[in-house]
């Protein structure tokens, strides 16, 4: 049984910026999708998988791309959005994503006819990634023709539709949907989970009581409304329920139901902030260090800010306290506490622009990395002993754009990929936390891929791992980890969620795949 708080209406991730950016993709406010139908569940063709070369500049990957079309469509506040993490105010940043990430190059984003995706631009040889468990990728298929790592969905922008904050709600408000483009980053990824259009919450009310009355309840019927609607319209579905008869959707919906599918319904209707608070108050409890790295390491500052604040009003305890006194080990705490502070060097919006029309290289500072890869030798290979808070400060102030060049300068001047450097100094949490960084500067989706591959091996599945994940990039980057996973693990996701799960909470999770 469920043990978070449901129903809570407040907890969307608030905005980096104010709007009229003309850095994020032109989102039609109120309207369908032009090229795809909605409810079609499009899934793009998976692209080839990158192969980084710890020598190769971001530069020579981008190139000097065109310039990313103004978009003042976008619509006006509030940008509660459920996903993003990239980080502003950096010199080559990526976020947190790039915690859970971005990825390393991805080339820019150009127009395709229809919404078609171009294929990956180079075609290297397969190497063994320097993050999180060392995974050895396989060989990527031939590419096509064309160019271009990730697709720019002109036709069917991602969406990331993230909960509102509902804290001084008027009648009838309804929040605007947004575009799941992680927010201050290069990458333009796509969830599974899309708004649907021609919305209707009072119809969607009706149909979930009509699947809830009398004996029994009609859980297809559940399935196919709720995991079909974006976070943002699932708050209001629970707004115009509450509204229209006068009782709290989610309690009621709980009430039918039991076990993991009730997780996985709840974890759906809960604002993204909450629902993650509430997972990391579990985690902390009952010392899953895992899934504390996963939440704090791969979100954009934003992102964490909410979390922070949801935690407050949640559990009236401050996260960072709760960190400080639950958590052992020195290092590994020193890492979580400057995660809170959600202070992470990110692009800004004309940082993106400008790399966008010049190349990466113009919003890197290539002698800031240099001196970042030399402070990193002196403080661990270069002398007897490691020196812990070097590293923290330079893992955790670092954009992720800024954090690969300094990467790419170490394996220059000192021959060593960054990840063995981490497992020759560190150890246990504190060595999977920098691994876990790692990882997502390098290619995000990928480490997401592997938690959930982690999730349904071996013997018995890790529920709680698997909804959190799935659910929680459902509308940012699942259709790229989907992508991933095949590729790593030569079988698709949608197999191996199959074979753990069972009932509706396998067709729950499958349908939220797609």
């Amino acid at each position: 049984m469920s043990g978070y708080p449901y129903g809570n209406q407040g907890g969307g991730y608030p905005p980096q910026y104010p709007g009229d950016n003309s850095g994020y993709p032109n989102y039609p406010q109120n309207t369908g999708y032009p090229n795809y139908p909605p409810t079609t569940g499009f899934q793009p063709p998976p692209p080839q998988m990158p192969n980084y070369n710890d020598n190769q500049s971001c530069a020579s990957l981008y190139g000097a791309p065109n310039t990313m079309p103004n978009n003042n469509n976008y619509p006006p506040a509030p940008y509660d959005s459920y996903g993003g993490n990239q980080m502003q105010n950096a010199s080559y940043g990526m976020g947190p994503g790039a915690g859970a990430g971005g990825n390393y190059c991805p080339p820019p984003p150009s127009q395709y006819p229809g919404g078609q995706m171009q294929q990956p631009m180079y075609n290297q040889p397969p190497q063994q990634y320097g993050g999180y468990d060392n995974s050895q990728y396989p060989q990527p298929p031939p590419p096509h023709a064309g160019g271009g790592m990730y697709p720019n969905m002109q036709g069917a922008p991602p969406y990331g539709g993230g909960a509102p904050s509902f804290p001084n709600q008027q009648p009838g408000f309804l929040p605007h949907e947004q575009s799941s483009m992680f927010l201050a980053s290069l990458e333009q990824y796509q969830g599974t989970v899309i708004p649907i259009a021609n919305f209707n919450p009072e119809a969607d009310c009706q149909a979930l009581g009509h699947a809830m009355k009398g004996a029994g309840t009609n859980e297809r019927a559940l399935i196919d409304i709720i995991a079909n609607r974006s976070n943002v319209q699932r708050q209001q579905i629970k707004l115009h329920y509450k509204t229209m008869y006068g009782e709290d959707l989610v309690k009621k919906v709980s009430g039918e139901l039991s076990g993991h599918f009730k997780e996985t319904i709840n974890a759906l209707f809960d604002a993204p902030a909450n629902y993650e608070a509430w997972a990391l108050h579990e985690a902390l409890h009952a010392g899953k260090e895992g899934a504390i790295r996963e939440i704090l390491l791969t979100r954009t500052n934003a992102e964490i800010r909410a979390i922070n604040e949801a935690f407050k009003r949640t559990y009236n305890k401050d996260l960072e306290h709760e960190i400080s006194h639950r958590i052992r080990g020195t290092d590994f705490k020193r890492i979580l506490v400057s995660a809170v502070q959600a202070n992470r060097e990110e692009l800004t919006p004309q940082q993106i622009q400008q790399a966008r029309q010049m190349g990466i290289e113009s919003v890197i500072d290539r002698n800031r990395a240099m001196q970042d890869a030399d402070a990193l030798y002196k403080a661990g290979a270069g002398k007897i002993g490691t020196d812990e808070k070097t590293f923290n400060a330079i893992f955790a102030r670092r954009s992720y754009y800024q954090l690969r060049a300094t990467f790419e300068e170490y394996q220059r001047k000192h021959g060593k990929d960054i990840a063995k450097v981490i497992r020759s100094e560190f150890s246990g949490d504190t060595q999977d936390a920098y691994l876990v960084l790692i990882t997502c500067v390098r290619d995000r989706p990928s480490f997401f891929a592997e938690r959930i591959h982690k999730a349904v091996s071996g013997l018995g599945t890790k529920d709680s791992t698997l909804i959190r994940v799935i659910v929680t990039r459902s509308e940012i980057d699942l259709a790229q980890i989907k992508q991933r996973y095949q590729q790593m693990y030569n079988r698709s996701l949608a197999h191996d969620v199959a074979g753990d799960t069972s009932g509706d909470y396998e067709r729950v999770l499958l349908s939220i795949l797609k």
